[in-house]
């Protein structure tokens, strides 16, 4: 009876461990743009989103009007044609970017990552 008592409180721990574990994953609280370093917005000039000319290297794949096979299994969601479009997640955007997860191919230049970053945590404009 001990014993069975004990494997019950085993399970128990370990079940709340792991849910617990799942609750403080970044991954599935949402995107809040922690992983992205700090920006004062303040004190650096905040790119507008027709400024910018990295999304030339999105919207090959990333384009409402594309479709199917040509977005290259880019999720529907994640467009960058339009700035209404862009504003879905600039945090994961920015950070897959930063990451180097893409573009695919070449990465973005150091510059243009840092432009990202800026405009995803100064409020996208």
């Amino acid at each position: 009876m001990r014993l069975r008592h004990l494997q019950t409180l085993i399970a128990l721990a370990l079940t709340a461990a792991f849910a617990g574990g799942l609750a403080c994953d970044p991954e599935e609280e949402g995107d809040d743009g922690d992983e992205l370093k700090s920006v004062d917005c303040a004190a650096v000039e905040v790119p507008r989103f027709e400024e910018m000319t990295l999304w030339n290297s999105c919207v090959g794949c990333h384009s409402t009007q594309l479709s199917g096979a040509s977005r290259a299994n880019a999720p529907a969601d994640f467009n960058y044609d339009t700035h209404e479009a862009a504003l879905f997640d600039p945090f994961e955007t920015a950070e897959v970017v930063v990451e180097g997860e893409m573009p695919p191919g070449a990465p973005l230049s150091d510059a243009d990552k840092e432009l990202i970053t800026i405009w995803a945590k100064c409020g996208a404009p």
